[in-house]
């Protein structure tokens, strides 16, 4: 089954947003917020094609995980621009669509945090920088748990879930 123009809109500009969010992270560990309010409006579209109950369930979702994210962020575990762009893209997963949705963005995570860990990871862009405050008999010892405490660019990985989001939106 196709899905009607407006839906086909809507999920091109979900794409299009987490490409755009996912090259910005990874560029510049930074997700702006033009990307997940463009994903928001999408889903807007979306939904105004699909049954209020529907779209209201794809609200409160999106909101629980806005919550979730923004505990996560205080507790320093996820970035800003991660928890809104998941929250956004949880909208599109409703409650039928989340767990699958986050089993994909976490083995996605998982393959990133792999090659951060592995020499590749030289081919991604630095990290930005900590403020040096160490002595020579520490040095080492930071120097590892600096390595391990670096952001992640999370948001490509928020990306390949919704990309899964989108072809199950757009072939089912």
């Amino acid at each position: 089954m196709t899905a009607p123009a407006t839906e086909l809109v809507a999920l091109a500009v979900f794409v299009g947003a987490l490409l755009g969010a996912a090259f910005t992270d990874f560029r510049q560990y930074l997700i702006p917020n033009r990307y997940p309010a463009a994903i928001v409006l999408a889903y807007i579209l979306y939904a105004m094609s699909h049954s209020l109950e529907q779209g209201l369930w794809g609200a409160a979702v999106g909101f629980a995980a806005l919550l979730l994210g923004a505990m996560l962020l205080a507790l320093g575990v996820m970035g800003g621009g991660d928890a809104k762009l998941l929250a956004a893209a949880m909208l599109w997963a409703g409650p039928s669509l989340a767990p699958t949705f986050l089993m994909v963005t976490a083995f996605a995570g998982a393959a990133i945090a792999l090659v951060w860990l592995t020499p590749f990871r030289r081919l991604m862009p630095v990290a930005p920088a900590f403020p040096e405050e160490t002595t020579p008999a520490t040095a080492d010892v930071d120097t590892a748990h600096r390595r391990m405490s670096q952001p992640l660019p999370y948001g490509i990985a928020i990306a390949v879930g919704g990309f899964h989001l989108a072809a199950t939106h757009a072939f089912n």
